[in-house]
């Protein structure tokens, strides 16, 4: 492996997300930094591109919402100038004529969804374009599991026993982060501005009660595989139990009821 090669593996890849449509794009950079991706998003514009760091960006996504096809072609022909070898480009689009798909496949486009973005599809066309342009890199799984926990990524639902698990957007959110630090220790304040984006104060019981409500809805026990800790005025540890039980059950869970 060269030198290269051993950077990108010891860095998530970075996806630049270009669009003029800030709920979707709010949604799409949630969703490829809940699959593992480091993300950077710009204004879906020729200037942005011009003069933003773009070079570190090994696959982009332009999501084309009031952005016509002809201007999307000038973009991609602007990115290559700028990165050089052109990286993987995905496109978004509510204009999907056979000729302005084969306009944007011509201009460099590598695959071409229709907006708004289906998650699982999404997910798994920037999971295919990525393995295809970076086959040497380790790239993160569509499902997170931890003994019996698989957590689905793209659909955002978590498993127990094969059984999904009822959670609010924010018991997900922290349950991930946790999951994802497994045996790390996570402070206070990390999650809350890993959650809340913000912290919460001193006197705020927040985190207390949906930390409480994971451990029950869970059941985050050594029996299942994993167990939190509380560590005194510092925050929190997920610790994984190797148990027989948590073992076998592992390899063996659905992810889907």
């Amino acid at each position: 492996m060269d030198s290269e090669e051993e950077r990108c593996a010891e860095q998530p890849l970075q996806i630049a997300l270009l669009g003029d449509d800030p709920a979707q794009a709010d949604a799409l950079a949630r969703l490829l930094v809940d699959l593992g991706y480091s993300i950077r998003t710009m204004a879906l514009d020729v200037h942005s591109v011009e003069t933003d760091d773009t070079g570190s960006a090994g696959l982009f996504v332009l999501d084309l919402h009031r952005f016509s096809a002809e201007k999307a072609c000038l973009l991609i022909e602007r990115i290559r100038a700028r990165v050089g070898v052109l990286p993987p480009v995905l496109l978004l689009s509510t204009e999907l004529r056979e000729d302005v798909v084969a306009t944007l496949y011509a201009a460099g486009a590598d695959d071409v969804l229709p907006r708004p973005a289906h998650r699982s599809v999404f997910a798994a066309r920037i999971q295919a374009l990525a393995r295809r342009a970076y086959p040497h890199l380790e790239l993160p799984s569509d499902v997170l599991r931890v003994g019996v926990y698989a957590i689905d990524l793209p659909a955002r639902h978590l498993c127990m026993y094969g059984q999904p698990v009822k959670l609010s957007r924010r018991e997900f959110d922290l349950a991930l982060y946790l999951f994802r630090n497994v045996g790390k220790l996570v402070t206070r304040t990390m999650l809350e501005k890993a959650i809340w984006g913000r912290e919460l104060g001193i006197d705020s019981k927040t985190l207390d009660t949906h930390i409480y409500r994971l451990r029950v809805k869970l059941k985050l026990q050594p029996e299942n595989g994993a167990q939190l800790a509380s560590v005194y005025a510092q925050g929190f540890r997920l610790v994984r139990v190797m148990t027989s039980s948590g073992d076998r059950s592992e390899s063996e869970l659905p992810v889907t009821p």
